[in-house]
């Protein structure tokens, strides 16, 4: 199984390429859990993060479980690691346990080159850059493999499927 995390800034392009790069390798995608988790909620905080994060430590678990040749989550805990720290300068332990633990093959960084769109849970329109910045930064720091989508939803999708055939 070939374990893929797509990352990277709120809208930044990452469930339209799952939802397209499903398609073209004809499997499911981990969903993110925190929009399910925060479209009941008009205020969260730390807490919050570390129950999403737990609950998407689960829905990967269950995809690896389920089998097949790919495996592709549309964020991880790494992402809600980055989004603690910049939302609420704080990462919960457990946070950082479930980060440390993920086992992707390698990520696919989604630049923020695209138009912002506005969605109610959106909250980084005029930073989306420094947070892409951020992105790259603990990636290298913790040596993932990752490779950087950008330009046109086409662009991206010819590009990640180069770098999963050739993987």
């Amino acid at each position: 199984m070939i374990k893929i995390s797509i990352v990277g800034p709120e809208s930044s392009g990452k469930s339209t390429l799952a939802l397209s790069l499903s398609q073209k390798l004809e499997c499911e995608v981990c969903e993110e859990h925190s929009r399910k988790y925060l479209e009941k909620k008009i205020h969260y905080d730390v807490s919050d993060l570390k129950t999403i994060a737990k609950e998407q430590n689960k829905l990967i678990r269950k995809g690896i479980e389920r089998g097949g040749k790919y495996l592709l989550a549309d964020t991880c805990v790494l992402d809600i690691e980055l989004w603690s720290k910049i939302k609420f300068n704080k990462i919960e332990e457990k946070i950082l346990d479930l980060s440390s633990k993920e086992e992707f093959d390698f990520y696919l960084l989604c630049k923020p080159d695209i138009p912002w769109e506005y969605d109610k849970l959106r909250e980084n329109q005029y930073n989306r850059e420094s947070i892409y910045e951020e992105f790259k930064s603990v990636m290298k720091e913790k040596k993932l493999n990752y490779f950087i989508m950008k330009g046109s939803v086409s662009k991206r999708i010819s590009s990640a499927l180069k770098i999963i055939n050739n993987y």
